[in-house]
């Protein structure tokens, strides 16, 4: 896997809801609009899982329900290739840089500790320890699912297949996600001729919902 960039510059325009019998047509679409992204050219999909971190108290889910002023934690592994990355996110960007496999397991196994929180920028420390007030950051959930992705300099599609938790969860269908360095850019209209529902996610909090 090539080494992911640092910073998420798209935005979300629209996210669908895609019942498992239009995944075919979907898919056809998707190659249709924009090229197979350079991780997966043989648009064969990856696997992936991402570990989401909290406090004990969910101080961190707290803030994102909020939405003014918040920073979600993550580290996702890449399967097949075995490559992991940390990332950050807040309600201005995303922050991302690739981890060795060692520590990321350590960082996942052992708790988001002093060490892990420098490997971030100061703003993102900052904003961290603010949020957490020195509580203990540990892995609360671990979503897996299989990503089909295409994309060109301006946008990206992103089709994630199979979503369930480590603690049992199931998200009911599938979800099909477009982003593009235009904000103001509008969604590809062929997706909702197909009947496809528009809805919100967010992954971190739909898993940490009792």
């Amino acid at each position: 896997m090539q080494p992911l960039p640092a910073q998420d510059l798209r935005t979300n325009l629209a996210t669908w809801s895609v019942v498992p019998e239009f995944v075919p047509a979907v898919t056809r679409r998707m190659l249709d609009v924009l090229p197979a992204e350079q991780y997966d050219p043989v648009f064969a999909g990856q696997q992936l899982v991402t570990t989401y971190f909290d406090t004990y108290q969910f101080a961190l889910r707290a803030a994102r329900r909020r939405g003014d002023r918040y920073l979600t934690l993550r580290i996702r592994h890449y399967q097949p290739s075995d490559s992991y990355a940390l990332s950050a996110k807040t309600e201005a960007g995303k922050f991302r840089r690739t981890l060795k496999p060692d520590i990321a397991r350590s960082i996942i196994e052992d708790g988001f500790d002093y060490y892990a929180t420098t490997l971030m920028p100061a703003d993102l420390q900052a904003r961290l320890f603010d949020l957490v007030e020195g509580r203990d950051l540990r892995a609360v959930t671990a979503v897996r699912f299989r990503r089909y992705a295409v994309e060109d300099a301006d946008n990206r599609l992103t089709l994630d297949i199979g979503i369930e938790t480590d603690t049992g969860k199931c998200f009911p269908s599938e979800v099909l996600e477009h982003k593009a360095t235009d904000p103001d850019a509008s969604p590809y209209e062929v997706f909702p001729s197909l009947g496809l529902r528009p809805i919100k996610l967010s992954k971190f909090l739909w898993a940490t919902r009792a």
